[in-house]
């Protein structure tokens, strides 16, 4: 058997495969299009499905890579504005429209002929997205995309010196794994001394986080940003209440092996 990394990209089939995000008037043509198009059998919605998808697999690879691009190179100042007006000037426009498909989806009388074990999933995950969904949350999102990414930013520009050598924390990290305690102990200090650099602007960070998350939760009628959250990442096969028994279990049985394991490799 052979193996390869030459992964090969699907052939579009809605979207031209040479066309790129520059901008929300680029993408209103393919959304209105699926806004507006008649679907007159399964076959049609299947195929508006389809087209849905890659369209939404191309917009996501977009913003993906800005991500990558920007965490990648922190101190370049173009690729993290190109991050940033994907999350402040597209991704609000698209979310309107992404609600107003799903709806579309949900609501049209061939919905339910559609294979139930093929697509209950799907359909559950659309359900409650239109669940969710609050005009008043769009611009808390956006502001929220850019926020979560400055923890990268702020952590990507800390740097320590080990033995006349810069390291990031990531590649310092293998120090802390040592066989020598002195090494151990003198990059575990050098770490959180430079990481205290950065407390301020970390903790206000955290600050606006926790007030914005907390309204979105409250605009779309939850108590708390941990049952929204719940919630937002689809976990319908158990609550919250479940995990906390989970936890419990993992003190009580594993913990006490794993402290056995720790205490043998001493």
């Amino acid at each position: 058997m052979n193996y390869t990394a030459d992964i090969q990209k699907l052939p579009r089939h809605f979207v031209p495969k040479d066309f790129t995000v520059t901008g929300w008037q680029s993408l209103i043509p393919f959304f209105k299009d699926l806004l507006e198009r008649n679907i007159d059998s399964i076959t049609d919605l299947e195929k508006w499905l389809l087209d849905q998808s890659e369209l939404e697999a191309m917009v996501n690879e977009d913003a993906c890579w800005r991500q990558i691009k920007m965490t990648c190179d922190t101190e370049n100042k173009t690729l993290e504005e190109a991050f940033n007006f994907f999350c402040m000037e597209i991704q609000p426009k698209i979310q309107p429209y992404a609600d107003a498909l799903n709806k579309k989806l949900v609501n049209h009388p061939l919905a339910k002929e559609l294979d139930e074990e093929k697509y209950f999933t799907y359909l559950r995950s659309m359900r409650k997205s239109i669940e969710l969904f609050r005009e008043e949350n769009i611009h808390i999102q956006a502001e929220l995309s850019v926020m979560q990414q400055q923890f990268g930013v702020i952590s990507g520009k800390i740097t320590v010196t080990v033995n006349d050598t810069e390291y990031t924390l990531q590649q310092a990290a293998k120090f802390l794994e040592n066989p020598d305690r002195a090494l151990r102990e003198e990059v575990y200090r050098k770490i959180n001394e430079r990481r205290l650099v950065d407390k301020e602007a970390l903790n206000e960070l955290f600050d606006s986080l926790i007030e914005k998350r907390n309204r979105e939760a409250l605009n779309a009628g939850f108590d708390n940003y941990r049952d929204y959250r719940f919630k937002e990442l689809g976990r319908f096969d158990y609550t919250a209440a479940d995990c906390y028994k989970f936890h419990e279990a993992v003190k009580q049985h594993v913990l006490p092996l794993v402290n056995i394991i720790y205490q043998q490799k001493r």
